[in-house]
């Protein structure tokens, strides 16, 4: 069968394996290995852990363009299109050179049953080699020592933070998930670790291949001095950094570990006081803390999991936010509903669930009794993510602020029906 526009591709792709996540490299290293792609020499980034990924890769790449590097990043999962996957110097790439891409892979394949995900990460490298760009920031998937993106030798690898999500695929524990975020560690390179949990394990696992392990408040740090940061690496400091405004700790932690891996891989590469308070000015990851004004205030955010919904919370309270707000809440099957409504319960008065547009998510009747259950009781169900948004922006009086948060697949609509009312 032909296959000529994107969607046809990556349809067929989530057929090729039974299962939607396969954690295993043979398939992947199979087809990487005939494609013979040629990495750039130096200036790969893998950026692995449980929050703060995405903000981790984009500090890294605009500090690098600053310095006049051409950059290739892949991240995942898309919001609105799959092609934010793939960018270079910060444009995502065409449909056309997606699909280019996708038709190598299938020839280099043979019977290999690939992931949906495996398949894009190897177009994604392909793209990134055939556009010679000068420096990689690759986003792990999910965990990192089985994780499709780790069969590559980055030059740096990243772990932002450990916390608990993707318990089915990565354990139950801090400590089982902090082994499979440190198999991304290579022999001889830097392995920057942004936390401060289970840091023997880490270590452990960076001795194994003699990784040079850099652990967050050991090796380096950042701290609040009046109204402004100072960072302290290894061998070099950045003082005067400029917060952006609606930062929370979570993103103070992820520049400093930003930070710690540019100094760790080429410190030439370190941005002066100048040049990165230039970068925190105008920084933007849409779906991150992304506020819109469409008739009221909508706040979108695609936390996910207990930790980063405490650290949404904590952005939040920089909004002086008050009691009377709406909440648009969905979440997929595998997620701790409990933990992740109890962090929003106090500031909002109404709650709206919907289901999302895939089977992994809940289903309207399981959000509305979890938040029964909790001593919710002002709930409106919505049966699409489409219904939801249109429920809450015919609502009078209007509620101080509209928050949308809860999934990639709950905010990536959201953000595509505010904008077409634009």
């Amino acid at each position: 069968m032909k296959r000529s526009s994107l969607s046809d591709w990556l349809e067929y792709q989530q057929g090729l394996n039974s299962k939607e996540i396969d954690l295993n490299l043979t398939r992947v290293e199979e087809v990487y290995n005939a494609l013979n792609i040629t990495l750039p020499k130096g200036n790969i980034f893998l950026v692995g852990g449980t929050n703060g990924k995405g903000t981790t890769v984009a500090l890294i790449e605009d500090m690098l363009i600053q310095k006049g590097l051409k950059t290739g990043v892949y991240t995942s999962p898309h919001l609105i299109n799959y092609n934010e996957r793939v960018c270079v110097d910060k444009n995502p790439l065409s449909d056309t050179e997606l699909v280019n891409s996708f038709e190598q892979i299938e020839q280099f394949r043979g019977a290999v049953p690939l992931t949906y995900f495996e398949f894009g990460t190897l177009a994604a490298f392909h793209l990134l080699a055939m556009h010679e760009c000068d420096a990689w920031i690759i986003e792990v998937g999910l965990g990192g020592r089985l994780d499709a993106t780790n069969i590559i030798q980055s030059d740096v690898s990243i772990i932002t933070n450990i916390d608990l999500d993707h318990q089915e695929f990565l354990g139950d524990s801090i400590e089982e998930i902090a082994y499979e975020k440190a198999g991304i560690a290579k022999s001889n390179r830097p392995m920057i670790y942004g936390d401060t949990v289970a840091v023997s394990i880490i270590e452990k696992q960076a001795n194994l291949v003699d990784a040079q392990l850099v652990v967050r408040d050991r090796e380096f740090s950042i701290q609040k001095e009046a109204n402004q940061f100072s960072w302290a690496g290894v061998e070099h400091t950045i003082e005067a950094i400029q917060i952006p405004e609606h930062w929370a700790q979570g993103e103070i932690n992820n520049l400093a570990t930003s930070l710690a891996a540019i100094e760790s891989y080429n410190s030439s590469l370190l941005p002066t006081t100048e040049l990165l308070n230039n970068i925190l000015k105008d920084f933007f990851i849409p779906g991150r803390f992304e506020l819109i004004k469409s008739g009221t205030n909508w706040v979108l955010d695609v936390a996910h999991n207990p930790a980063a919904a405490k650290n949404f919370r904590k952005r939040l309270n920089t909004l002086n936010i008050k009691q009377n707000n709406i909440m648009i809440f969905s979440m997929m099957k595998d997620k701790n509903l409990d933990l992740f409504i109890n962090v929003f319960k106090d500031i909002i008065s109404d709650w709206v669930v919907c289901k999302m547009n895939t089977e992994r998510s809940y289903t309207t009747l399981e959000l509305e009794k979890k938040l029964a259950r909790l001593g919710i009781d002002n709930i409106k169900v919505m049966e699409s993510t489409e219904e939801a948004f249109k429920y809450v922006e015919n609502l009078e009086p209007i509620s101080d602020n509209i928050i949308v948060s809860g999934s990639f697949e709950l905010v990536g609509p959201a953000k595509q029906y505010l904008s077409e009312k634009r």
